[in-house]
């Protein structure tokens, strides 16, 4: 207790220089905090923006379709499926999907495709299409099955030189190898802002796609959507147990978007490297104000050896002084970062022109959205806390080798 108190009122004897120590670590970990916050949170947005405008956050698949995907290598959405679907309750939602190539043809005018078979009634659950129309309607529930629709890319129309409401002459390979070919009437265009998906996407019904390949009710996959994107790698394990006895596996997005995740990894890298640099140069200034604070006081710290206070326990008396700064540091640090990540939570900043598709070209959100998540804060904390205590080991080490004549001698 008295070593306590002591090193309480001798953090305060010179409280300009322990403010300055404590505004290096006050502005480690708040800049660190912000600038990792930044980057979790614009990467949430940017995992969450691809898959809602893709594969959704896992899908089901059968073993091998991922590298290869034919209609071969399709499924039947059983009763177990579904079972071990709805028995996790972090899933909240999901949509069986058929993704085949073919060709539409208008007047003297064709054009490869990507046809995608979504369930109408379900693919909102798990992807943002039905939000991206621009022209027309995306496919109804229950329409009228005398005349099948589609809803293609408004690139892809324009390239055609159709309009909505025309009817276009479908053509693909069933599932057993015969091509087929049909009239399909284009309901609606869609804008999503990635060029390729544009200039090639069509979405039909996946029952009129189902019966113009001769699928029966075969599907290529299931598309799912979770409540945490945290929780989709113990998503995937559950359902792996359940689902590779029957030939299928779930795949999570890192798996599915492998250029993506490349991406974010390749951002983040740089991320740490900045966060090393500063650390570097705020562990060399804790270093520099510890030092000179311990140096002006060795005639003092000589004085108290020399009237039998023990080496170790004036160590520990600077240690604890060193450690009472370090936890009022990380207490305003933290709160620092707390207020700043939040307001960017709330307000993030939409970014735009030339920026905006710069952060499209690299496959990111054009968007600074901030994260409150505990991991942040704790990963900062302790990084700069073993900054902190590596620089204090020397001039901790020079208190322990200080003797008492020297001590008082020192100028």
């Amino acid at each position: 207790m008295l070593l306590t108190r002591l090193a309480w009122r001798s953090l305060w004897r010179n409280w300009r220089r322990t403010l300055i120590a404590m505004a290096a670590v006050i502005f480690a970990i708040s800049l660190s905090i912000i600038q990792r916050g930044i980057q979790y949170g614009t990467y949430a947005e940017t995992i969450n923006a691809a898959v809602r405008m893709s594969t959704g956050y896992l899908q089901i698949q059968k073993v091998g379709y991922n590298k290869t995907p034919t209609l071969q290598k399709s499924f039947d959405l059983t009763p177990k499926i579904f079972d071990a679907i709805k028995s996790i309750s972090q899933i909240n939602g999901y949509s069986p999907r058929i993704q085949t190539d073919g060709l539409l043809s208008y007047r003297d005018q064709s054009l490869g495709t990507m046809v995608m078979g979504v369930s109408p009634k379900s693919e909102g659950l798990v992807t943002d299409f039905q939000k991206k129309i621009n022209r027309g309607h995306f496919l109804s529930v229950g329409n009228d099955r005398s005349t099948t629709e589609i809803v293609v890319g408004y690139k892809l129309l324009d390239n055609l030189g159709a309009k909505v409401g025309d009817s276009v002459v479908m053509l693909a390979q069933g599932f057993d190898g015969t091509l087929g070919n049909m009239f399909v009437r284009i309901g609606g265009t869609f804008k999503t802002g990635s060029d390729e998906f544009d200039r090639m996407g069509t979405f039909m019904d996946i029952s009129d796609l189902q019966n113009f390949l001769g699928m029966d009710d075969r599907i290529n996959a299931v598309a799912i959507s979770v409540r945490n994107q945290e929780d989709v790698g113990k998503i995937v394990d559950r359902l792996n147990r359940t689902l590779k006895p029957m030939g299928l596996v779930a795949l999570s997005w890192q798996e599915l978007l492998p250029q993506l995740k490349q991406t974010i990894e390749l951002d983040n890298s740089s991320g740490v490297l900045y966060i090393i640099i500063l650390l570097a140069v705020v562990g060399f200034g804790i270093l520099n104000t510890v030092l000179m604070s311990i140096t002006e006081r060795f005639r003092e710290y000589g004085v108290m050896l020399s009237l039998g206070m023990s080496q170790e326990r004036l160590v520990v008396a600077v240690a604890l002084e060193v450690f009472f700064m370090l936890v009022l540091g990380f207490a305003i640090g933290n709160g620092i970062g707390i207020a700043v990540n939040s307001y960017f939570v709330q307000h993030p900043i939409q970014l735009g022109g030339d920026v905006a598709e710069l952060y499209r070209e690299y496959n990111f959100a054009p968007v600074l959205v901030s994260s409150l998540s505990f991991k942040i804060f704790l990963d900062s904390t302790l990084t700069i806390l073993g900054i902190s205590i590596v620089a204090a080991v020397y001039p901790l080490w020079r208190v322990l080798k200080l003797e008492p004549l020297k001590g008082i001698r020192y100028t």
